[in-house]
């Protein structure tokens, strides 16, 4: 069979497009132009006859495909790729493909309302906002309606300044929209027409309509009056501030919401409403049972329409809510009474204020004695009035305020929800004011103090002292039954310094976290009827992050009531020599740390771990027997070693040189000459310093020719081994340490620089001495504590400021040389477990120099107070009087040479000792 040649013309140019062959489909008698209409023209076409059956079923399945094929061409040819009915389509509104919808639909608006047209198809809200826009010859916006995030109910178009064009555009995307619940279209310029097209659309189906600064008018609001009485009304909060509504609006409003069951909160704030509308108001009030916040700020009622409002607010048991700043309220001076009934009366009202009313100081006073019986108005805002509102609520009146600076401060009420940003108007270690527990989300917190665990004091009278109120005293009352003291506060947010306060004595809680403080200060809080002196060196410090809100879903969330009175602490007249006296309410039990047993027994564990004892003591019974032996021992040995280590310090590091070495030595009588000489001793002072230059080379606490304390009882050992078993090897090193001890004991006894404190220094005298005169501890310790102090490192005092105060007070004579400063300050810290890898030991705290002073004042004994005269005073004769005497007198001097003249002008110089005034009074 021939093959039959098509050739396909492009009719428009001519252009050849291709050329197809056609072979027969080896079926007998068949005719092509009958099978193919476009070769009609074949008259005398036909196939011939195949009759090979295997050629033929070669050819049928291609015979088939192509059919298949050619209805796939046919059908292509036929298929229309445009999308119809694009309305018709489901579209977002919340998302991105919302917005790829949007872009759509203005890209294809022509096409698309011609297709709506057409077919009778509902725009969509996409539709209409670009038809509507382009009608008005406006750009195309979205107005809220189509956004990227957010909840499809609520449409919030706040600060857009649309102006009523657009809010037409929005009308028209309104009308196909489902249902929306919530409407914001605060600050938009939306004059009375625009008001009259969206109102209609949005009152009926609304829950939130919040319309501030907009000009509404009187055919905006029409459709909201008309919705508001009707029963099905669902509207819940209706925000309709500075709208320049006025009175006669007003007035209709107030009678629709007699009769409304829906709106529970109403903000009318800022409408030039004048005290014609006072009447409606109170009709209003009085009638209405759903509202539970009414917003009136920044209008011109004045006092006669507040008296009636008030009167109707008096019995109200609804509104929670009550914003009536920036009126006129004092105006007339006739509100103090309403005001007062009210805040009496009225135990619904959480949430009030009446800041900037132009209230008299008679106002005022009265509306604080009133504020105190209401506890269940938990903020109360009085800005721009006489007196200001403290941490507990209580309204405090100031003659000399009226605090207008701070009434532009922008903190509106919102509800009994905190503030976004809440003002804090003073700084830290200032009296707080103008607070409000709802606004700065305050929150409550507990503050005990445990005798024994939180401090050794443990009697009554015990102060806590805050920062956010400038350190005044709060008295914690009486124990419980447990003994333990308490207090339940509303505090502010954030980081809180406390400290308490004990027999005048500022302490600081050991159960609670403590800051030390670097830049130490002095502050002067008023306790019953005396004033103390505060050195602020270290205070409690706790964190408190934001918590859950004072008022949640209309309930207090925490115990504490508004304006609850603290316990006043009334000093007991007793008399004074019956006064006893314990050293737990004196001034050093706070800080004080005693060596106990087991502090000392650290001390040795550490000591014995760092000597070489075992070194040369090879059996490990002797070696035992000489550890019990030494730890018996230990506290003279380490007592006498604080004396001798004194003489002459390397530097800030205390310790034994050769000649103290040697001079304790001989004290003890060890040297016989015999089986001692000083020489054996200097090689044994040699042996026992260069044993451990090899483990603590370039450690400055271990000076190398100088024994330090861990090495004093291996000197011993080591003199007990050559004076005793070298000599006679039938004794063994255990025998020859506790002969070397029986014979130091004696001396060693001597050092004990606790029964000092004990007999002569914690008494009760000495007590008054230093509480009398702490402020001169405080001065002197903080301006001679930074010479060595790191940045970021606590103040401590080192030896060479020490050195420089008795430089400064002309101390040094002939009694008094630079030894008995040392000896002050090693005596005088307390004792540290390891003295090798701190330098606690060499800083000085501030209980401990008060301790050095009065060592000092003891060696230096000055004459008594108002004695000079009396006789000759001799050094032996001062040294005899007992040290409360020295003390007193030595504080007068340190201030005579230390003090500066603006810090003590008003301090008046001491005629006679306290001691020996003369009471005329018993009692105190």
């Amino acid at each position: 069979m021939e093959d039959i040649q098509i050739t396909t013309i492009d009719s428009e140019n001519g252009r050849k497009l291709g050329k197809y062959s056609m072979r027969s489909m080896a079926l007998p008698k068949i005719s092509i132009a009958k099978q193919l209409p476009y070769l009609g023209g074949l008259e005398d076409v036909s196939m011939p006859k195949r009759y090979n059956r295997q050629y033929y079923k070669i050819q049928q399945p291609t015979k088939e495909r192509d059919l298949i094929n050619d209805k796939e061409v046919f059908g292509s040819l036929t298929y229309n790729y445009e999308e119809p009915y694009e309305d018709r389509k489901p579209k977002d509104l919340v998302g991105e493909d919302a917005y790829r919808s949007y872009y759509h639909t203005f890209k294809n608006i022509k096409r698309i309302l011609e297709q709506n047209q057409f077919d009778n198809i509902q725009n969509s809200v996409q539709t209409n906002l670009i038809s509507r826009s382009e009608k008005l010859r406006i750009l195309p916006c979205k107005m809220g309606l189509i956004k990227l995030k957010g909840d499809r109910n609520s449409l919030t178009i706040q600060n857009q300044k649309f102006g009523d064009k657009y809010v037409e555009v929005l009308s028209e995307g309104l009308r196909t929209l489902p249902a929306i619940q919530d409407f914001n279209f605060n600050h938009n310029r939306i004059k009375e027409y625009g008001a009259s097209q969206l109102m209609p659309l949005i009152s009926k189906q609304a829950r939130k309509i919040e319309f501030q600064t907009n000009l509404i008018g009187e055919k905006g609001l029409d459709s909201i009056l008309k919705t508001l009485p009707l029963q099905q009304c669902k509207i819940q909060i209706l925000n309709l501030e500075d709208n320049n509504l006025g009175d006669q609006l007003i007035i209709q409003l107030c009678r629709a919401m007699c009769k409304n069951l829906s709106v529970e909160t109403l903000n009318i704030s800022k409408n030039k409403i004048s005290n014609n509308v006072h009447q409606s108001l109170k009709q209003f009030i009085e009638q209405n049972d759903t509202l539970l916040e009414l917003y009136l700020r920044w209008n011109s009622i004045k006092g006669s329409g507040g008296v009636e409002i008030f009167k109707a607010l008096q019995t109200n048991k609804n509104i929670k809510v009550l914003d009536f700043s920036y009126n006129l309220l004092g105006c007339g001076n006739v509100i103090s009474a309403a005001l007062r009934d009210f805040l009496i009366e009225n135990k619904t009202i959480q949430h009030l204020d009446l800041s900037a009313n132009s209230f008299t100081q008679s106002d005022c006073a009265i509306i604080s004695e009133a504020l105190k019986q209401n506890h269940s108005i938990y903020g109360f805002h009085f800005r721009g009035n006489f007196g200001y509102i403290d941490s507990k609520g209580f309204l405090i009146i100031d003659s000399s305020m009226k605090n207008f600076n701070s009434i532009h401060i922008e903190q509106r009420i919102r509800g009994v929800m905190p503030h976004p940003k809440p003002y804090d108007n003073v700084s830290r270690f200032e009296k707080v004011q103008d607070v409000c527990w709802i606004c700065d989300c305050w929150q409550m917190a507990t503050f005990e103090w445990i005798p024994n665990q939180s401090g050794a004091c443990f009697d009554e009278p015990i102060f806590i002292h805050f920062d956010y109120e400038g350190y005044e005293p709060i008295f914690l009352g009486k124990p419980d039954e447990k003994g333990h003291f308490r207090t339940h506060r509303m505090i502010p947010t954030g980081d809180i310094e406390y400290f308490y306060t004990a027999n005048a004595i500022q302490i600081a809680s050991q159960s609670a976290p403590i800051k030390q403080h670097i830049e130490k200060f002095r502050t002067k809080v008023s306790i019953a009827d005396q004033v103390v002196n505060v050195l602020i060196d270290e205070t409690n410090l706790e964190s408190y992050p934001k918590s859950k809100p004072v008022i949640d879903d209309w309930y207090p969330n925490y115990d504490v009531l508004p304006r609850t009175q603290d316990p006043i602490y009334i000093p007991a007249k007793r008399k004074k020599q019956k006064r006893i006296w314990t050293y737990p309410i004196s001034i050093w039990a706070p800080k004080y740390k005693f060596d106990t047993e087991d502090l000392l027994r650290k001390c040795f564990e550490r000591d014995w771990l760092c000597c070489k004892i075992t070194k040369f003591i090879k059996k490990q019974e002797e070696q035992d027997q000489v550890k019990e032996l030494l730890w018996q021992a230990y506290k003279p040995m380490r007592e006498t070693y604080r004396f001798y280590a004194s003489v002459n310090p390397t530097g800030d590091v205390f310790s034994m040189s050769v000649n103290p070495t040697s001079d304790f030595v001989n004290q003890c009588q060890l040297i016989d000459q015999k089986q001692l000489k000083l020489a054996d001793v200097d090689l044994k002072f040699i042996a026992t310093c260069s044993a451990s230059s090899i483990d603590y080379k370039g450690n400055y606490r271990n000076p190398e020719r100088s024994l330090v304390r861990y090495q004093m009882m291996e000197f011993l050992v080591r003199l007990s081994d050559d004076k005793y078993v070298r000599f006679n090897p039938q004794i063994n090193i255990v025998q020859a340490t506790k002969m070397i001890l029986d014979q130091c004991m004696p001396h060693m006894s001597q050092f004990d620089s606790h029964k000092w404190r004990a007999e002569r220094y914690f008494i009760e005298q000495c007590d008054d001495v230093c509480k009398k005169y702490k402020w001169v501890v405080d001065y002197v310790y903080i301006r001679n504590s930074s010479k060595k102090v790191k940045p970021g490192q606590p103040p401590f005092m080192c030896l060479d400021e020490l050195k420089d105060i008795c430089n400064k007070a002309n101390l040094y004579d002939e009694n008094f040389v630079e030894r008995d400063v040392n000896l002050a300050f090693n005596l005088s810290t307390l004792t540290q477990i390891d003295e090798l890898e701190s330098d606690r030991l060499f800083q000085m705290q501030w209980i401990e120099f008060m301790e050095a002073l009065a060592r000092i004042a003891e060696k230096y004994s000055p004459i008594p107070i108002g004695k000079k005269e009396e006789k000759e005073w001799t050094f032996e004769l001062r040294q005899q009087q007992p040290l409360y005497y020295k003390l007193e007198a030595f504080m007068i001097h340190i201030i005579n040479t230390l003090v500066d003249e603006e810090t003590k002008k008003n301090w008046k110089q001491p005629t006679i000792s306290m001691f020996d005034e003369i009471e005329e009074d018993e009692y105190y």
